[in-house]
């Protein structure tokens, strides 16, 4: 049977319409998130990169092109390498301890009761909710010497001394780690209540008939299916851990010394308080590059470790 032309025309017609408007529904939802991208992302990566090429005092003075010299001076500096040491010791440190941590208490959380767990998530979530900034002001009184409360507790518990957390180069790092991993640990804990959740019930049932014990249907079943889920959790930590500006910054200004001094706060003195913006511009390129370098790399290789 042979179908006419106007009837093959008349066939086609709605089938390109339809095409036509979930292209349509397609850009149209796009164009909102393109414009942020663009606008608070490349734009303001674009105007770092073009700023860390001229000598760019920010008040007064007219800027000087002097091509690559920030870069160069500032891969010769030592306080860039300490840092860019004391950055990377927070994130792994960071990363780890939020990874362990928020996969414990999502299993923690699975194990309670329906009613229990209601009552326990948002107290869990809440740090994640806070302003961080009142966390960080709010922990560094916790940690004062004097009048804190965890000096109190000890000596409560019959430690003698007062440890100078945030002012001893031993302790201030480890302090402001404790901080960051407890307000964000309630983000990895969602994440990863979620992955559990989606994982089938019948594996776990299926692995006690065979004989297996609960810790082996954790390292057999939950650790494997988790897989996606941790390096999503994994990529977004390492990049926020490299981020970290505020604990540093109000807890301990740096100090003592450059213990606790990172790059976002490096960047920040020599930008907004010495105003040398082409210099502190051209730090924060190298930071961008290094956690571009490092989300990459997690990407590329943790993805074929995990082959999906």
């Amino acid at each position: 049977m042979q179908i006419s032309p106007a009837a093959q025309a008349t066939e086609v017609t709605p089938l390109s319409t339809t095409k036509v408007q979930k292209r349509l529904f397609i850009w149209v939802s796009l164009t909102p998130i393109l414009l942020y991208f663009l606008v608070f992302s490349l734009a303001p990566i674009a105007g770092a990169l073009f700023i860390s090429l001229h000598e760019w005092p920010l008040l007064g003075g007219e800027p000087s092109f002097v091509g690559f010299q920030h870069f160069i001076e500032i891969l010769g500096e030592e306080r860039f390498w300490n840092a860019l040491e004391n950055t990377a010791l927070f994130t792994v440190a960071y990363v780890v301890l939020v990874l362990v941590i928020g996969l414990g208490l999502a299993l923690l959380l699975l194990s309670m009761t329906e009613r229990v767990r209601f009552i326990m998530r948002p107290i869990y979530f809440v740090p994640q909710v806070t302003s961080a900034v009142a966390v960080a002001i709010m922990v560094a009184w916790m940690f004062q010497p004097q009048i804190g409360i965890i000096n109190s507790v000890l000596k409560s518990l019959g430690f003698q001394g007062r440890l100078l957390w945030l002012k001893s180069p031993d302790l201030v790092m480890p302090t402001i780690i404790a901080t960051a991993v407890w307000r964000s640990v309630g983000y990895s804990m969602v994440i990863y209540t979620a992955g559990l959740m989606n994982i089938p019930p019948d594996l776990y049932e299926a692995a006690q008939v065979d004989g297996a014990s609960k810790w082996t249907a954790f390292w057999r079943i939950t650790l494997p299916l988790l897989k996606p889920t941790t390096l999503f959790v994994f990529v977004t930590t390492t990049i926020s851990g490299f981020q970290v500006f505020i604990e540093p910054w109000l807890m301990s200004g740096g100090g003592p010394g450059t213990a606790s001094r990172v790059l976002m706060l490096e960047i920040y003195d020599r930008g907004f308080r010495f105003f040398n913006m082409g210099n502190a511009s051209a730090m924060a390129v190298y930071l961008f590059l290094i956690i571009a370098a490092v989300a990459w790399l997690q990407m590329r290789y943790l993805r074929q470790e995990f082959e999906f």
